[in-house]
């Protein structure tokens, strides 16, 4: 097992690792920014006087042009996610995600529209670890924001090149989530107030903002929901196995919601899903996914599946625990591909009202999804 290791390292140190590119038809454009709320006080900056920042990704569809591989993660970022699985040095550091940064390129039609989905990751989790996923999503013709929330994520790097670590123990989940809710909320506003804060100015395309779908992973699951009763903008949400926080667990939810879980939703936490589940008022679905667990919802799967060092720590690992802990056993790329497809039907019917056949039972093209109740 250690030569094995060591050999892979070997090729970590002198090669990239190129992620699976988009499948969709569109390329993607990818821009990270910062947004300042003015009008919020950090409620967990340690500076008392500090205004709430943020840092937010976009990927948007272009129709053609060249693929250009970039970092998966900055430099800092990547060292501490490697740090922080335990993963062998330089893992995160060798991938690289195949999208456009900002440069010249063939562009859409002025007027063509793309649908807005807006992702809350998971607590503790960046939003850098589902840009895979994302990015991908994007490359099926949607214009994808995700948003990271500082302090109760791991770590947040700026552009000026501070970092903003978690807190150690996030127990106020009530405080945690009004944040999240006002972080992703403050996000539409400036979607639909100061675009070009998010969205490149030369970016010729258009966003259909009057309706937006919202989905999040884990707490950021929970997100979505609470926002979407806070703000009737949202028009359809995504729960990604997160537990449900907040009012909407007891006031009516009037536009679709799913709940898309792991394989096995017996444990703490889930037990919201039935009591939310009377108060979904509109369109609601539970899914389940066969051989997931919790971080199955995100990059990890891709990654570690894409990196050699990692592939061999996964693979040793299945083999004497049955899955790498929170991974489970799917392949990532056939989950990255389920959980596209899911997303994309998914928040079409949001913003269309369009349901598709994947909404209405059991596909035989994915068999691993089990549809557990709806309506």
């Amino acid at each position: 097992m250690r030569f094995i290791l060591l050999c892979a390292l070997f090729q970590l140190v002198y090669s990239k690792v190129n992620l699976p590119g988009p499948s969709g038809p569109c390329q993607v454009e990818t821009r990270s920014t910062e947004l300042v709320d003015t009008s919020r006080i950090d409620p967990f900056s340690p500076n008392r006087n500090a205004t709430r920042a943020i840092m937010v990704t976009s990927f948007v569809p272009l129709h053609c042009g060249k693929v250009e591989y970039e970092p998966y993660l900055p430099p800092k970022m990547a060292q501490a996610g490697t740090h922080m699985l335990n993963l062998p040095n330089g893992t995160f550091e060798s991938l690289q995600l195949g999208s456009w940064s900002s440069a010249e390129h063939s562009r859409p039609n002025k007027s063509q529209e793309y649908p807005v989905i807006v992702f809350s990751p998971g607590l503790s989790a960046s939003r850098l670890i589902y840009a895979n996923l994302l990015e991908n999503v994007a490359s099926n013709g949607f214009a994808v924001v995700s948003v990271d929330h500082p302090y109760d994520a791991a770590a947040v790097e700026f552009p000026d090149g501070r970092i903003l670590v978690g807190k150690a123990n996030m127990s106020d989940i009530p405080l945690a989530m009004d944040t999240r809710v006002r972080d992703v909320i403050f996000t539409l506003n400036e979607l639909t107030n100061n675009t070009d804060s998010i969205i490149p100015a030369s970016y010729p395309g258009k966003l259909q903002l009057d309706r937006v779908a919202l989905i999040g992973h884990s707490l950021g699951g929970a997100t979505a929901a609470q926002a979407m009763l806070n703000d009737t903008r949202f028009a359809g949400g995504l729960n990604f196995d997160g537990s449900l926080h907040g009012s909407v667990i007891q006031q009516d939810l009037d536009r679709p919601f799913i709940n898309f879980g792991q394989a096995d939703v017996t444990g703490p936490g889930y037990e919201t899903w039935n009591e939310t589940w009377p108060h979904l008022r509109d369109f609601r679905m539970q899914l389940q996914l066969k051989d997931s667990l919790h971080l199955t919802f995100s990059d990890l799967p891709v990654v570690f599946d894409s990196a050699p060092s990692a592939r061999v720590l996964r693979n040793e690992t299945a083999s004497t625990l049955g899955s790498l802990p929170g991974l489970g056993t799917l392949p990532g790329l056939r989950v990255r591909t389920i959980l596209t497809e899911y997303i994309t039907e998914a928040c079409g019917f949001f913003l269309t009202g369009r349901k598709p056949a994947l909404l209405r039972g059991p596909s035989s093209a994915y068999p691993e999804v089990m549809y557990i109740r709806t309506e």
